[in-house]
């Protein structure tokens, strides 16, 4: 047990060299404790509702998975309210905050204020915290994400265990149960797996295979272990292998706004399915994704019609007949996100449901809000005008992340992870940027190709900061003498245990740098993240012009 004294030195030097975070973090925890007070017990949102509904049920066959209401609603709501729920969510986002700030001081950014741009948008996004005050799953993907990066990046001057490539694996099916979106995510995973360590350049290699493909293998088959479970218990009710039922909805709302039905070839049971509104005053995605509940827009099917059925072939329809036009929209929404004011446009879920307000925000559902709230925690909803008008101007006047940095953030990220220059490729780095970056573009790229809502970019919030920070990080690096770099912040590692740059994608550079083993090189022995011995200031070893840039 450490004695008062050294921990008052340690408090004190936490204090003084790391003093700016602790500023971020103090601010991001009054925020989030001026929200908690001023909604009690929480806000309740549509989608709320079912989640609740859901709660000891576990139906895998309404709009979302059960990956909430099973691992977050069930434990909490048995020892406690909703109050308990939105209080633990914001301890949640702190909680990103902090492991961001230490990935990135791990990961080697060495300017702390640098390391502390990582975290702020999360920790200070007025629209991060209003979304963790609500009964919605959303924090808890973002703590998920930020599980698997310091899984997958984390260790200290070597690649990733096979373990933490498993647990990896095992939480990005856990995603998966959260929210569908995730199912792609494992993409730039593997991605991350093939090129860490450099490993990649050998692929003609079996040695090289035999360390490539055991990672691939680690993170996969847990993955597929629990999505093949969840698709088998979703047959165990609905009677047929699937994970959502929301594949019509989806495949129909982006039909919909951009369908030409005069010249649209359909058959006639589909012309229903055509949106009586001329094309150019479509409404929103969110309005033709729910429509399938409007009982006179089912009524034009005869009963018993399969109206799933009848959305997927529409969609299908339109998606083959039409790829341009439904390709155009998703990449229109793709870049919404990164405009530097939270505005709307024409068809757009408002960005005003996710505005804090003066009083309770009970969006059109008063009743049924205050009936949950006493089911599930015994009170009432509450409103603390004084807190409420403070949060809401807080951030309406720029209490939030422009998307338009987020943008640059994602730019900086990709050109490090390219090594576009021979600094950045001597930053040791390159593919431990990629990785934030690709998880976020693949997150950003699938929810834009069901709708755009400012709910939808947290992911990007979470994860694109890191990105540009490890970007600039790998861009201010520059090579030392092979004797400077082993006291350098120049890989994953920190203290007195750091990482070393990437000697560059030539094998025998490779073979020179460890003496000629290079079964050393090809078994992993550099870093995860590209690491391993230094070489003479401003030299690339001969060919590396020639070579890829990337790992």
């Amino acid at each position: 047990m450490l004695a008062p004294a050294l921990l008052k030195r340690r408090a004190l030097d936490l204090g003084r060299h790391h003093w700016l975070f602790l500023v971020v973090f103090v601010a991001g925890a009054g925020l989030r404790a001026a929200a908690w007070l001023a909604y009690p017990p929480a806000l309740l949102y549509g989608d709320s509702f079912r989640y609740l509904d859901n709660v000891g049920v576990h139906n895998p066959t309404g709009l979302h998975p059960i990956g909430y209401d099973l691992f977050i609603l069930d434990p909490l709501l048995a020892v406690g309210g909703l109050g308990l729920v939105s209080f633990l969510q914001h301890v949640a986002g702190l909680a990103c905050g902090v492991a961001l700030y230490a990935l990135a001081k791990r990961l080697g950014v060495r300017r702390n204020w640098l390391a502390a741009l990582a975290a702020a948008p999360v920790l200070l996004d007025a629209y991060e915290v209003q979304i963790e005050q609500m009964i919605m799953s959303d924090v808890w993907f973002q703590v998920i994400l930020v599980g698997i990066l310091w899984l997958l990046l984390g260790k200290r001057g070597g690649q990733p265990p096979v373990w933490a490539v498993a647990v990896a694996g095992l939480l990005f099916g856990i995603a998966v149960v959260f929210r569908m979106v995730a199912l792609p995510l494992a993409l730039p995973a593997v991605l991350f797996l093939l090129i860490a360590g450099g490993v990649w350049r050998r692929w003609r290699t079996w040695a090289a295979w035999r360390t490539i493909l055991p990672r691939i293998a680690a993170l996969v088959l847990p993955l597929l272990i629990v999505v093949v479970g969840y698709g088998t218990y979703y047959a165990s009710w609905a009677g047929h292998f699937a994970l959502s039922p929301s594949t019509g909805n989806v495949l129909y709302a982006r039909g919909a706004v951009v369908a030409d039905c005069d010249t649209l070839e359909l058959p006639e049971r589909l012309r229903p399915a055509c949106p009586p509104e001329p094309l150019d005053e479509r409404l929103g995605s969110d309005v033709y994704a729910h429509i399938g509940a409007d009982e006179e827009w089912r009524n034009q099917w005869p009963e018993g019609t399969n109206i799933v059925k009848i959305q997927q072939d529409f969609g299908r329809a339109v998606i083959k007949q039409q790829p341009v036009d439904v390709a155009l929209a998703v990449l229109n929404d793709f870049l919404k996100g990164f405009r530097g004011w939270r505005i709307d446009t024409p068809g757009d879920v408002s960005v005003e449901r996710w505005h804090f307000q003066p009083t309770y925000q009970f969006y059109n559902h008063e009743e049924k809000s205050r009936e949950y709230s006493v089911r599930f925690s015994g009170e009432e909803p509450e409103s603390r005008p004084t807190l409420g008008t403070a949060l809401r101007w807080y951030q309406l006047f720029g209490g939030f992340m422009p998307g338009h940095l987020l943008g640059a953030a994602a730019l900086v990220a990709l050109a490090a992870g390219l090594g576009i220059t021979r600094r950045v490729r001597a930053s040791g780095i390159r593919a431990a940027t990629l990785l934030p970056v690709g998880l976020a573009l693949v997150s950003l790229g699938g929810a834009a190709a069901f709708e755009f809502s400012w709910r939808y970019q947290l992911p990007g919030l979470t994860l694109l900061p890191l990105a540009g920070v490890l970007g600039i990080t790998a861009f201010l690096k520059h090579r030392r003498a092979s004797d400077d770099t082993r006291n350098d912040d120049t890989g994953s590692g920190t203290g007195g245990d750091r990482a070393k740059p990437d000697p560059g994608p030539t094998p025998d550079a490779d073979t020179r740098a460890r003496g000629g083993d290079e079964d050393a090189v090809v078994a992993g022995a550099p870093g995860a993240h590209g690491t391993g011995d230094a070489e003479p200031a401003g030299e690339d070893p001969p060919g590396r012009h020639a070579s890829s840039p990337v790992g």
